[in-house]
């Protein structure tokens, strides 16, 4: 289950997903199932045609509970991968208008350089590119997870699975000896 979801574009007007979604699923073969959400900005409604490996989830209330169902991610620039890679699953960057959106929007580091840290996961920026990655099983690969480690690191350093527990301590048990005038609870 691939979960597609791609941000808005000032320049843009109404949902335009980059790519040919129903030739996108065909040339992926049965085994997907690519799951679109589109931007909140265009309503609840994807405008998908009835493909059934295409399902149109822009208008599920909880995009936590589709990052959970998704195998991996396919976005551009959307903020929605920082969230997504606190799951430690695989992150495709689909940037086929890099150029377009940097002029527009501006960025604070190169999300498709390759390197540690700024680039989560493999690249396309053409939609052949982006159908060859899944074919040939590209999007996950020891270079892909060593770039999602490095981004996580960057990006995600707190989320551990115990930074919950982290908050608890310092504000309520750390805090609790404080005001009591006893010394601070380790």
């Amino acid at each position: 289950v691939l979960l597609y979801a791609p941000t808005h574009r000032d320049y843009q007007k109404g949902f335009l997903p980059g790519l040919d979604l129903e030739r996108f699923v065909r040339s992926l073969g049965p085994s997907y199932v690519v799951l679109v959400r589109a931007h909140y900005f265009y309503g609840a409604d994807a405008g998908l045609r009835g493909h059934p490996q295409l399902v149109d989830v822009t208008g599920h209330a909880r995009v936590e509970d589709l990052c959970l169902a998704a195998d991996a991610l396919v976005t551009d620039y959307s903020s929605l991968m920082f969230d997504y890679a606190c799951l430690d699953r695989p992150i495709v960057t689909y940037a086929p208008d890099w150029q377009a959106y940097r002029a527009a929007r501006g960025t604070y580091f190169d999300l498709l350089s390759g390197r540690p840290g700024e680039t989560p996961g493999a690249v396309a920026t053409t939609e052949e590119e982006l159908a060859d990655l899944f074919r040939s099983d590209a999007w996950d690969t020891v270079r892909t997870t060593k770039l999602r480690a490095a981004f996580r690191a960057r990006f995600c350093p707190y989320d551990d699975g115990s930074a919950a527990e982290r908050v608890v301590r310092r504000l309520f048990l750390d805090g609790l000896g404080e005001l009591e005038g006893q010394a601070p609870r380790s």
